[in-house]
C-alpha cells in the first residue's frame, strides 16, 4: 500500500518535473497578470493589429496631398497615316517622357469621410486591445487560483490518506490481537484505497492547473502566493451602480460603438462618387518622333480637370444601400455587446453574491467537523463508536475542506470576473494597459 503511494507520487513529480523545465520563479498574482499582459501572444497579435489599423490612417489622408507620376518609354514606331503616306509610311525610335503631378480639389468628400472611418476602426482596434487584455488577465488569474486550489485539495487529501492508513493500522492491530474483525480490516482497506484515488485525481488536476497556467503566462509558479480576497473591497455598492460603470468603461462596448461609427462614416463615403471630382494637374512631356514625324517635341500644361460620373449602371447607389444596411448591422452588434455586458455584470453579481452567503456556512461546517472527527477519535478508542463512525467523520472533514476551499477561491475568482466586467481589471490591478490598448481614462 505505501509502495503504491510512493509510485503514484513519484509519477506525478515526473509529470511536474517535464511541465517545470522552464525557468520559473514564485510569482503574486499581480505579477502573474503583468507577465502575461508582456508576453501572452493574444494580447500581442491583437496589439499588432491595431499597430496595423492605424496605418490605414495614413493611408487615407494621402487623398489630401499630391500625386506625381512619371511616365517613361521607349521604342520602335512604324507609322501609315495621310501625312506619312505618300513617302510609303516612316519608322522611327519612338521616345516618351512625362511628368504629371495631380492635386485633388474637391471628390465628394471622400477622402474626409475615409480619414473619419479609419480613424474610429483604429479607435475600435485600440479599445480591443484593451478588452483582449482585461479578458486575457482574468484567464491568467483563473489559473493562478486554480493552481492554488489544486495544491490546498492536494494538501487535504494527502491528510485525509494519513488518517485513513492511522486508523487502517489501528484496525488491523485490533483483528491481530483478537478484537476486531477482518471484515473491519478489509472496510478500512478499501477506504484507504478510495483516499489514494482520491488524492491520484488531486494531484492530476494539479498538473492540469500547471499546464493551463503555462498556457495563458507562460511560465509554472514554484510557490504561487494567496492574494487573500482584499480584491472584494472595491465591489460596487450597487448592481446597478456596477452596470452604469460598465456602461461607461468596458472596452468591448466601446470598440462596438467606434465600430457603428466608422460604418457611419463609411455610409457617407458611399455618396462621393455622386459628386463631381476637381483635380490641378501640372505636367510636362518631352517625346522624339512622334506619330511618324521626326523631331522633338516639348509640351507643358497646367489644367484644372472636372470629372463627373453621369451613369454607372446603378452601382453607386446600390452601394449606398449596402452602407445603410452595414451601418445598421454595426448599430446592432453595439446593442449586443451593451447586453452581453449586462448579463456578464450581472452574472459575476449574483456568484459573487451566492458564494458570499454560503461561505461562512462552509466555514462553519469545517469546525463543526473537526470537533466532530476529534471527539469521535477518542469516542472510538474507549469503544463508543464504530469504524464506519469515525471513517465517516473523515470523509465529512474532507468533503467540508474541500466544499470551503472551492468556495473561498470561487468567491476571489467572483471579485475580479465582477471588476473584469466593468473593464476596470487592470485599473484594479494597478497595472498598465499596452501602449496600443485605448481605455476610458487614455481616451477622456
Amino acid at each position: 500500500m505505501i509502495h503504491k503511494r510512493k509510485l503514484l507520487s513519484f509519477s506525478v513529480s515526473i509529470i511536474s518535473a517535464a511541465l517545470m523545465s522552464v525557468p520559473v520563479l514564485a510569482q503574486t498574482i499581480t505579477e502573474a497578470v503583468e507577465k502575461t499582459i508582456q508576453s501572452n501572444p493574444q494580447i500581442l497579435a491583437e496589439s499588432s493589429r491595431s499597430l496595423s489599423v492605424d496605418q490605414t490612417i495614413d493611408q487615407a489622408r494621402s487623398g489630401y496631398y499630391p500625386k506625381v507620376d512619371l511616365s517613361l518609354g521607349a521604342g520602335y514606331e512604324r507609322s501609315d497615316t495621310p501625312t506619312t503616306r505618300p513617302d510609303h509610311n516612316k519608322s522611327y525610335h519612338r521616345g516618351e517622357a512625362e511628368i504629371t503631378a495631380t492635386q485633388m480639389l474637391y471628390d465628394g468628400l471622400a477622402t474626409k469621410n475615409s480619414i473619419d472611418q479609419t480613424t474610429s476602426l483604429s479607435e475600435s482596434a485600440g479599445y480591443s486591445v484593451a478588452d483582449t487584455t482585461e479578458t486575457t488577465s482574468l484567464s491568467a488569474i483563473q489559473v493562478y487560483l486554480d493552481v492554488l486550489r489544486g495544491n490546498q485539495l492536494v494538501s487535504f487529501t494527502e491528510d485525509n490518506l494519513n488518517s485513513h492508513e492511522r486508523i487502517n493500522s489501528q484496525i488491523q492491530l485490533r483483528a491481530d490481537s483478537g478484537v476486531g474483525t477482518q471484515a473491519d480490516v478489509d472496510q478500512s482497506t478499501g477506504r484507504v484505497a478510495l483516499s489514494q484515488a482520491n488524492l491520484a485525481a488531486n494531484q492530476g488536476n494539479v498538473v492540469d492547473a500547471r499546464t493551463n497556467y503555462l498556457r495563458v503566462i507562460g511560465n509554472v509558479p514554484e510557490a504561487p502566493i494567496d492574494p487573500s480576497d482584499e480584491c472584494c473591497n472595491d465591489v460596487p455598492a450597487t448592481l446597478d451602480d456596477a452596470i452604469e460603470i460598465a456602461y461607461h468603461q468596458h472596452p468591448a462596448l466601446r470598440s462596438s460603438i467606434a465600430e457603428h461609427e466608422a460604418a457611419l462614416a463609411q455610409q457617407q463615403g458611399a455618396y462621393a462618387p455622386m459628386e463631381p471630382r476637381v483635380d490641378l494637374e501640372l505636367s510636362m512631356s518631352a517625346d522624339n518622333n512622334l506619330d511618324g514625324i521626326s523631331g522633338h517635341n516639348n509640351d507643358a500644361l497646367a489644367m484644372f480637370r472636372l470629372r463627373y460620373n453621369l451613369l454607372n449602371g446603378g452601382a453607386d447607389a446600390a452601394r449606398i444601400d449596402e452602407t445603410e444596411f452595414l451601418s445598421e448591422q454595426a448599430k446592432e452588434n453595439a446593442n449586443i455587446a451593451k447586453r452581453d455586458i449586462e448579463q456578464e455584470v450581472r452574472l459575476a453579481w449574483n456568484a459573487l453574491d451566492s458564494i458570499t452567503s454560503r461561505l461562512q456556512y462552509l466555514e462553519s461546517h469545517v469546525q463543526s467537523s473537526e470537533k466532530t472527527r476529534d471527539a469521535y477519535q477518542q469516542q472510538f478508542n474507549l469503544g463508543q463508536r464504530t469504524l464506519i463512525d469515525l471513517l465517516d467523520t473523515e470523509n465529512e472533514l474532507l468533503t467540508a475542506r474541500i466544499n470551503h476551499t472551492n468556495a473561498y477561491y470561487d468567491r476571489i475568482y467572483a471579485c475580479y470576473w465582477l471588476t473584469e466586467t466593468m473593464g476596470k481589471l487592470l485599473e484594479s490591478l494597478e497595472l498598465a494597459s499596452p501602449e496600443q490598448a485605448i481605455t476610458v481614462s487614455s481616451a477622456e
